[in-house]
């Protein structure tokens, strides 16, 4: 591999997909604030034993746990996408330019995710909650009861701590990942910069972060804002995403035969269902590293595999991977817009029937598309270009457009 262009095909297809995830456990979760038959079900009270138990039972519907967990499930894997990309980039310049310029990093991430979050945050706290048509429910009655403290962690880059704190700001709710991204971003490039034993300074990092986790949920149960927050920032997960960059970097080559073989990638994506409906409640708080363990075995098989099981490098899926960023910003305003025009179209009923949900997902995913199009073109590619003067490898789209 050229280090000095870097491209792995495939990997625009899944933000597209884990997008996707985010978008359909939202349209659930916002059927409930505003009034309709829903399948969502509130993290505290999902399960007392493992979901399928319960489905069998018929104490919930077979679909509440895919519904509920969808997202969450989507925002674990870009977690781990990030890491594993952040990290090989960092170690590929760390080798080409024998340092990393830790100063260029932070100016990269900024143009790319600044604009675009900033933009977000003035529509989610001075436009949209005066809007009738993006009234969010009890999420818009309740915001002005913590609009000075929420505005003040959102400007600090800290959503996840006004959201652990307060509750979700309706509309850009999920903008809360960003901040845990951003925290990551500001710690990773110095870890890789000034460890040796970069695998074991990884390795090692995670598992302190699992061990605070493991003594707050002992021992701070009194203290529930604390255990949101730390819930929310799974840098752990991250972690794991760049020991797997690591591996791959460093060809391991028989880790990654393991890693490629049909069986692992078959059972990966097995892995998945079973966990969804058999893992134990008392598990859950631990169960995002099972699920990064798997979603870093797809990863490095699409993006690294000429075997892989999985196909998706083609160019309608690398359109919609590269405006991913948008739909996942964008995505919650249009799930709220769609549902009131939905009880515009049909006031009389709160169970929306099979095809009036397939309109609302089809018309929510597709306005989700036009308005994250809209903001790569018009908003974020004018920043993106600017990325190039502080650029020392060439990656993602670019590196594919020059052929690497």
């Amino acid at each position: 591999m050229d280090l000095s262009r870097i491209y792995f095909p495939g990997l625009n297809g899944l933000r597209f997909f884990a997008a996707t995830a985010v978008i359909f456990t939202h349209v659930e979760l916002m059927k409930k604030y505003l009034g309709f038959d829903h399948l969502w079900m509130a993290a505290g009270s999902r399960v007392s034993s493992f979901p399928a138990l319960h489905v069998l039972r018929g104490e919930i519907h077979w679909a509440q746990p895919l519904f509920a967990e969808a997202g969450p499930l989507g925002v674990i894997f870009f977690f781990v996408l990030s890491g594993f990309l952040i990290t090989f980039l960092l170690l590929a310049e760390r080798k080409l330019r024998g340092s990393i310029a830790t100063g260029a990093f932070y100016l990269r991430r900024i143009l790319r995710i600044w604009p675009l979050y900033f933009f977000v945050l003035v529509l989610g706290f001075f436009v949209l909650p005066h809007i009738p048509w993006f009234f969010a429910g009890e999420q818009t009655a309740r915001f002005h009861e913590h609009f000075s403290g929420s505005l003040l962690f959102y400007l600090l880059f800290l959503p996840n701590v006004a959201y652990a704190l307060y509750m979700a700001v309706p509309n850009i709710g999920q903008s809360w990942s960003i901040g845990v991204e951003e925290q990551f971003y500001l710690l990773w490039p110095l870890l890789i910069k000034y460890t040796r034993r970069t695998l074991a300074a990884i390795i090692g990092f995670a598992a302190v972060l699992v061990v605070l986790k493991a003594i707050a949920v002992a021992f701070a149960s009194d203290c529930p804002a604390l255990l949101k927050f730390l819930a929310m920032s799974k840098l752990e997960c991250m972690a794991l995403g760049g020991a797997g960059a690591w591996v791959l970097f460093h060809r391991r080559e028989r880790l990654l035969r393991v890693v490629h073989h049909p069986i692992t990638q078959g059972a990966a994506f097995a892995a998945l269902p079973l966990l969804l409906y058999f893992t134990p409640a008392f598990l859950q708080n631990g169960v995002h590293l099972l699920y990064s363990g798997v979603f870093l075995v797809i990863i490095l098989n699409v993006a690294a595999n000429p075997a892989s099981l999985l196909k998706l490098e083609n160019q309608t899926l690398n359109f919609l991977g590269r405006i991913s960023y948008g739909i996942y910003m964008y995505h919650l305003m249009v799930v709220v817009f769609v549902l009131q025009l939905a009880r515009r179209c049909w006031p009389a009923t709160d169970r929306l029937g099979p095809l009036q949900n397939l309109l609302v997902y089809a018309a929510t995913l597709l306005l989700t598309v036009v308005v994250s199009y809209l903001s790569y073109r018009y908003l974020e590619k004018w920043f993106i270009r600017r990325k190039k003067r502080v650029t020392r490898i060439i990656s993602g789209d670019e590196a594919q457009t020059h052929g690497a």
